[in-house]
């Protein structure tokens, strides 16, 4: 029997790691006479919660790590270390807080997109995990395909140009996320300006970073489609796993 595979829902995700750890560290880290100004150690751990905990649910219902989890659950780690090493006893924050996170910022898709390169050359491709996924493509027939048409060698070629287009959108995304994190936190004195602080390096980082990265995303998306067509002469339907 056929079991549809359990996808997670884009919009789920965005919520759990954008938004709601945004609204911990905005709205809760105050230190207030508000019931929810819990202050910032607690709206630190809550905003951090939220992501780790929904990777480590999702694993246990799918019985698998899904990419994008491990990357946000790598990253919340770091953010967590991060904070309780530049968080001083005092309340203040230390004077490297702005460049040790935008270093972390920036770490995640570098050594992404570094990563990404070198997989081409292995067995496991990562553009097999974000774009030519086998859970959507049928990739033994679009390769038999390429090759009976004698195009299997500019098949190749191609999966390694959509390679470096992908990693080149990941190592944009570092150099934009440095600039971005020492923008927004080189003014931050306290434990609460940090926390408000980072929760606007995620909201702004979302807009200004993820959306144009996403478009960057389906446009690759639409010329990888495009080409597989003109390569194998197969129409959509043919060359894709049926829903």
């Amino acid at each position: 029997m056929n079991h549809k595979k359990e996808e997670e829902n884009p919009l789920t995700n965005i919520f759990v790691n954008v938004l709601l750890p945004i609204i911990a560290l905005s709205q809760l880290s105050k230190s207030a006479d508000r019931i929810w100004h819990v202050g910032p150690e607690y709206g630190m751990a809550i905003a951090v919660a939220f992501p780790f905990v929904y990777g480590i649910w999702f694993f246990f219902k799918t019985k698998k790590f899904n990419f994008y989890s491990i990357l946000g659950i790598i990253s919340v780690l770091l953010t967590g270390f991060i904070t309780l090493h530049v968080w001083n006893d005092d309340g203040s924050v230390k004077d490297n807080a702005a460049l040790l996170f935008a270093i972390k910022e920036a770490a995640v898709p570098l050594i992404l997109g570094v990563v990404m390169l070198y997989s081409h050359r292995t067995n496991k491709p990562l553009i097999e995990v974000f774009l030519l996924n086998p859970d959507i493509f049928d990739i033994p027939k679009i390769e038999k395909t390429a090759e009976e048409r004698g195009n299997l060698q500019e098949y190749s070629s191609f999966r390694l140009k959509l390679t470096w287009m992908f990693a080149g959108s990941f190592l944009l995304s570092s150099f934009m996320n440095f600039f971005l994190a020492m923008f927004l936190l080189n003014g931050a004195k306290d434990k609460e300006s940090y926390n408000l602080a980072v929760g606007k390096v995620m909201g702004y980082g979302y807009l200004v970073i993820g959306i144009p990265l996403m478009a960057i995303m389906i446009g690759c998306f639409l010329y990888l489609m495009k080409r597989i067509g003109s390569l194998t002469d197969l129409t959509k339907e043919e060359f894709m796993i049926p829903r």
